[in-house]
């Protein structure tokens, strides 16, 4: 490896030093989190969620939608985690990769709406 900039299109392990802000995106409130590196600059490293959700709060003239009529919608994105926030990224060999995903995704199973666990 002879730079960040080859972990992109990898899946990493990434500590955080406080998850708490960046929950509403995905990321699990506690501990490191598996996820997709799509880009890499230097403000910080841009990770991939496929399963981020969004709300209406309001439709196309402005008025609020009802509590009862908002329904969740499931977009792909990708989201900036600072260099600043994070803690370490842990780069396995392939195998180990598929391995540890397999393993936590069968511990939680697939519908799980975190970032991170990417098949």
């Amino acid at each position: 490896m002879e730079d960040a900039r080859d972990i992109v299109g990898e899946t990493v392990l990434v500590s955080l030093k406080d998850n708490g802000g960046f929950t509403f995106l995905g990321v699990p409130e506690e501990g490191p989190f598996f996820c997709k590196v799509v880009a890499v600059d230097e403000i910080g490293i841009w990770v991939e969620n496929k399963k981020f959700q969004m709300i209406e709060l309001t439709d196309a003239r402005g008025r609020p939608v009802p509590d009862k009529k908002r329904k969740p919608e499931t977009h792909t994105v990708n989201i900036l985690l600072p260099w600043r926030e994070i803690r370490s990224v842990v780069r396995f060999t392939e195998s180990d990769t598929r391995k540890m995903m397999e393993e936590v995704i069968e511990s939680i199973g697939e519908d799980d709406r975190r970032i991170g666990f990417i098949k």
